[in-house]
This record gives C-alpha cells, structure tokens and sequence, in this order.
C-alpha cells in the first residue's frame, strides 16, 4: 500500500493535546503494533493507530515518550525508533534514519531504541503517573507491546500509578481534522472505483472471490488496500452479517451484497450496496430494497448536531418495524436488523461513542439492512457521513444507491 506522510503540524497538534490532558506531573509511553506473523510468514504491517496519530511513523519498533513537564524542553517529547540493522537491510530494507523520522514526526530529539531503557529508567524515578496506550483492566488487555509493558510494570513499578491513554486518545480522535476527512474522502473514492470494477463483472453465474479479486486488483491499482476483510455475498449469503468466505456461487436471481472500504494512510471508507446480478430487482426484492432504502434516507436527515447514533438508529428502528408489517414479516426486528451504526477514522469501528452527541468533524457510518433469510434476501446500505455545522455530507453520495439507477447501470 502506498503511504505518503501527512504534515507533520498535524502530528504535532495531536501531541500536544494529549500533552495537555496529562498534565505536568506525568508522562506518556506510547507503543507501535507488533509485527503479526504466521508461521515464518509476516502480515503486512499495520502501525497501532494511537502511535501512528500521534507520530505519522509506520515502522514497526518505535515508541513514542511525552513529558509535558521535562525542565528541558528537547526532553519532552522522545521518539525512539530502530533505525536499519544489517539483518534489517537485508530483508526488508533500510528503514527511518533520525533525520526522516523527526521530518515525518516533528519531534526534534529521536534517539536509538536501544536506549529506551536508559531514559525511561530515569524518567520514571520523576513522574510516578505513566499514561500507556493500553486498557486499564489487564485481564481485557489484549497481547500488545503496550500491554506487556503494562503487565511488566504492575509488578516491577507497584508504588507508580498506571493509566491508560485510550480514553484521552478515544475522544480526540472522535473529532477529525479536516486533513483526516481528506484522507476518508479518498478512500471512499478507491472504494467506489472497486465497486465500479466488480459491478462490470457481475452476472449470474459468476462466484464472489471473482467479483473480491476485481475490488482488490482496482485497489492495488490505486495503491491502497483493504481496511476490513471484504464481504461479497450473494443469495442466501447476504442474509449472513459478516459472512466473509467469499466463495459462493452467484445465482440468477440473487442479490449480491457488498461491504467493502478501501484505505488511504490508513484511513478506512465502510460501504455498503446490494445490487441484482440479474441486473433488475424482482419485485420482492426491490420491495424489501426499498424498505431499507427509506429508513436510511430518514436516518441521514437526522445526522446532525446534537443526535447520537443511538437516536438515529432508534429512528430507523421504528421505521424498518412499521416496513416489516408492509412486507408481511413477522417476529422482532432484531431477527432481520441485528447490527447498528458506527464511527469511522483510522479504525473501520473508530474510536466514538455510540451515545455521544454529533459534532462537526465527527465521520461517521449509516447502515441500515433487512435479512430475511428465509427467503434469501439480504439488503444493507451503508454510508459515510462527516457531521457538519447544519447537518451532514455524505462522502458516499456518488455511489448508486436508487433501484431504477443500478438496474440501469448493470444494464448499460
């Protein structure tokens, strides 16, 4: 995937508000992601989204050290990174000198990590509150360096008072700047490209690896990648949430879902579309299409300023249950719409509460469906939306989402 590094004002602006929540008398130690592997073989690496917010760095072995208040100014921001073995060389290539890393970063003092421990050794034997860029309860913890850090110093450092920085990070990186609606603003783009690309080769009788391989080749084309594992699936396939296999038949009178997003400097789109692979609904599917249709349009108008994804979903709740009584189905609405909106940013479910009222900058999802799986008819529409002033813009809204226009389009 092609990575371009964002301005480094944009780092330094995160930094600094992290800073600012600390305070003086503590110090932050924010770890990288580690590189994932299985077997002999490495996945490609994805930074921890925290690091990479507040440093624009995607190597793995880096950590990132705040001291808001260092008596010495060039101490208190410290970013440690692992600079180019000859083992290193060899196999992936030189990484970040000094020089680059603080260019990308704006942290004028990056040191080797192998003298992490130095430092932090002293550091601590002043500030006795560390924030980590792990959770707070070590049993949820998942196995990151930071939680091994943590867990390490529980026992080590008993008398230091541990706290995490997800919270503080969470709800900063709720409110985009528009650098970051920028880069969700391209994926979305690359995102449309690869629905383009699969479109044109959906008929019946195709498979949905098929139609996943022409969302990818269009990505890579466009130097980007899967921010999700990709959800192609037809038929009764689309009655299944995350089905993700991707390896059914297409049939002729299936509906094929797509729920896909692309990135760009990590940044992921989310969206979702359900098409006819014979190119034209039959009247039963265009029914429950329609259903789930209106209750997003109904949704949308309500992303505003002072709503919550809680209070648009209750809304379209009441509005796909009066659809389901048109459509003759019968049972709770949880049985045909179990799933809800959610946040969108460097993490495809980003950092937000679902209970937190919209504020201009905030991006986020809308994605309402029907799966009626007795019948094989699964619908969702998804967009993606950044909150503004006086309501909303749907980043998505070049997509095709009207009936008589896909059909039109799968027909050309």
């Amino acid at each position: 995937m092609l990575i371009t590094p964002l301005s480094a004002k944009f780092h330094i602006a995160n930094r600094q508000r992290l800073a600012k929540t600390i305070g003086d008398s503590a110090m932050a130690v924010i770890d990288t992601a580690d590189v994932l592997a299985r077997g002999d073989l490495e996945y490609p690496y994805r930074p921890d989204p925290n690091f990479y917010y507040l440093t624009g760095i995607t190597e793995p072995e880096a950590v990132l050290v705040l001291v808001p208040g260092h008596a010495n100014h060039s101490a208190r921001e410290l970013l440690f990174v692992s600079g180019t073995s000859q083992h290193i060389d060899l196999w992936e290539g030189e990484r970040l000198t000094p020089e680059a890393a603080s260019q990308i970063s704006g942290i004028a003092t990056v040191l080797p990590l192998s003298e992490l421990d130095f430092y932090l050794n002293r550091l601590l034997q002043k500030f006795p509150t560390v924030y980590l860029n792990a959770q707070e309860a070590p049993g949820d913890a998942p196995n990151t360096p930071s939680a091994r850090r943590a867990r390490a110093w529980r026992q080590s450092l008993p008398l230091h008072a541990l706290r995490s920085a997800l919270p503080a990070l969470g709800l900063q990186r709720t409110i985009k700047d528009p650098l970051e609606i920028e880069q969700i603003r391209r994926a979305v783009a690359i995102t449309t490209a690869g629905l383009g690309a699969a479109w044109r080769m959906v008929k019946p009788g195709c498979h949905e690896y098929g139609l996943e391989a022409e969302i990818a080749a269009e990505f890579i084309r466009l130097g980007s990648d899967h921010g999700f594992s990709p959800i192609v699936a037809a038929g009764r396939h689309a009655t299944i949430i995350h089905c993700m296999k991707n390896a059914g038949r297409v049939g002729d009178n299936d509906l094929v879902l797509f729920d896909i997003g692309g990135l760009s400097n990590f940044y992921a789109a989310d969206i979702s579309r359900t098409i006819p692979a014979s190119g034209h609904f039959t009247d039963r599917q265009r029914a429950v299409y329609e259903a789930v249709r209106h209750a997003q349009t109904e949704g949308i108008k309500l992303c505003r300023p002072g709503a919550t994804i809680l209070s648009v979903d209750e809304h379209m709740r009441s509005v796909l249950t009066e659809q389901l009584k048109q459509l003759g189905l019968k049972g709770p609405l949880r049985d045909y719409y179990p799933h809800i909106s959610h946040h969108l940013g460097l993490d495809v479910h980003d950092t937000g509460d679902p209970r937190a009222e919209f504020t201009p900058g905030m991006v986020i999802t809308c994605e309402p469906g029907l799966y009626v799986r007795e019948e094989g008819i699964g619908v969702r529409l998804e967009d993606d939306l950044v909150i503004t002033a006086d309501g909303n813009e749907v980043l998505s809204a070049d997509i095709p989402n009207a009936p008589d226009e896909l059909e039109q389009l799968l027909n050309k």
